[in-house]
């Protein structure tokens, strides 16, 4: 069922909500103060886009906040999103959502919640990123990770090499040599290009491959690959920022750890040593190889930069992985450089942009959709559904279902159980279904729904 959202900002993350969320049906109205992002919203999607401040209340009023269903507030202003929010719950919207990136906002004293403001849920994109970057910390041969059906299913993304066994094979004939193996291959991104793979498909030196796959067996999955699952016990952070802050938080708190986080500026650098218990904080430049080797950055497991400074985090994970270090760690943002990461090197690439959508995404639940997630570089996306009574999935068994082209179906949970599917399989009513699909084919299968 579709619903009426006002959304407030229209940068990367409000632009990518605005194109998901009116592919599914949903009716989008945006405001944003920047008139370039309006115009550029009103010519190239489908939805409409209001010139000002996202909590004007006038302004509101004409975005049709008095009917909305939703409010989304993810302008690049805190204040902005929080004050929308409480607008939209002084005229009766259900659902408040507000991107929020100060830290200090969650650290709330007693008695305080986001609800005193009309906030129903905030989301910390550095916070969020940090916790994809742990995760790629413990999956260390995975390019990407992304969690599905109460993390009973993970979804990897893995980069062949000139070792990995199964170079040149067809994915038919790796399933039947691997038959203890279940998994499923949901996505080739070759070069530029993403590719979604048939049966007949190889694998290529230099493919960035995902695998669908029961969570308990990724580890399994990852050694067939020619990979392995290493310990990887010696970090290094460059960048003291939001990210950089919330990744040595959580890892701090891992005992087997040792951490390094370099930031240049000195004041936050003190800030820093203060908050830490067992990272060690030093004030330099990240970008001085002097100072990485003196570091000790021939030694380091893992290189993760995210300064602020797109390019130093590129050039320096590169550094990194000539000197040796198992796997670096980039934030990239832009868009243009994701899909060349993977090409030229750089093991994985965190986007503030596309986790904050995602997490934003999973909290706005369809009747059909539980989730839907995007990966960087990935012109596709994994969506989570809900199998209904009644749905054209649940008719008849997979082979004679018309799945559509540049789509495919990667996994199945049933009830604790998970099941890679195959053309006897039949959907049943009550099943979690994680496809895979290209952006024009995400309709058709909506259908089967």
């Amino acid at each position: 069922m579709s619903q009426n959202i006002v959304l407030v900002g229209l940068g990367q993350v409000g632009s990518h909500l605005a194109k998901v969320l009116s592919r599914e049906g949903h009716n989008i109205v945006a405001i944003d103060s920047k008139p370039e992002r309006v115009n550029a919203a009103n010519e190239n999607l489908d939805i409409k886009a209001l010139l000002g401040h996202g909590a004007s209340p006038s302004l509101l009023r004409e975005a049709g906040i008095e009917q909305a269903d939703m409010l989304i507030a993810v302008s690049g202003n805190d204040e902005t999103n929080v004050v929308a929010c409480g607008m939209a719950a002084h005229f009766g919207v259900m659902q408040k959502i507000a991107r929020i990136r100060i830290p200090e906002f969650f650290h709330q004293p007693p008695h305080f919640t986001f609800a005193d403001w009309g906030v129903d849920l905030a989301i910390h994109p550095e916070q969020e990123t940090a916790k994809e970057i742990v995760q790629l910390i413990k999956r260390s041969a995975a390019t990407d990770v992304l969690e599905f059906a109460e993390n009973r299913v993970q979804l990897i993304g893995i980069r062949i090499d000139a070792s990995c066994p199964l170079l040149h094979k067809k994915l038919n004939e790796i399933s039947q040599q691997s038959p203890g193996q279940v998994f499923r291959v949901v996505a080739i991104l070759r070069g530029t290009e993403t590719v979604i793979p048939g049966g007949n498909d190889i694998l290529l030196n230099r493919d960035q491959v995902f695998i669908v796959a029961a969570t308990r067996d990724i580890p399994a999955i990852v050694s067939l690959m020619g990979k392995s699952e290493e310990k990887l016990e010696q970090i290094m952070i460059l960048g003291g920022g939001l990210v950089g802050r919330a990744t040595a938080a959580l890892l701090d708190q891992e005992k087997n750890l040792t951490v390094k986080l370099i930031d240049p500026d000195p004041e936050r650098a003190l800030s820093l040593a203060d908050a830490m218990q067992r990272t060690l904080v030093i004030q330099g430049d990240g970008r001085d190889f002097n100072l990485l080797a003196t570091e000790g950055i021939l030694e380091t497991d893992v290189l993760i930069s995210v300064t602020d400074d797109e390019e130093t985090n590129i050039l320096t994970s590169l550094l990194a992985k000539h000197l040796g270090v198992a796997k670096a760690i980039a934030m990239v943002n832009r868009p243009e450089y994701l899909a060349l990461m993977a090409p030229i090197g750089v093991n994985a690439a965190v986007n503030t942009n596309v986790v904050t959508s995602n997490a934003i995404l999973r909290l706005i639940r369809r009747k059909d959709i539980v989730s839907l997630a995007a990966i960087p570089g990935l012109d596709a996306q994994a969506v989570e559904y809900l199998a209904h009574p009644g749905s054209r999935i649940t008719r008849k068994p997979l082979a004679r279902i018309d799945f559509p082209a540049g789509a495919i179906m990667g996994a199945v949970t049933r009830g604790e159980e998970v099941i890679i599917p195959v053309g006897d399989t039949r959907i049943q009513p009550g099943d979690h279904v994680i496809a895979f699909s290209v952006p024009k084919a995400l309709p058709n299968v909506d259908k089967l729904f």
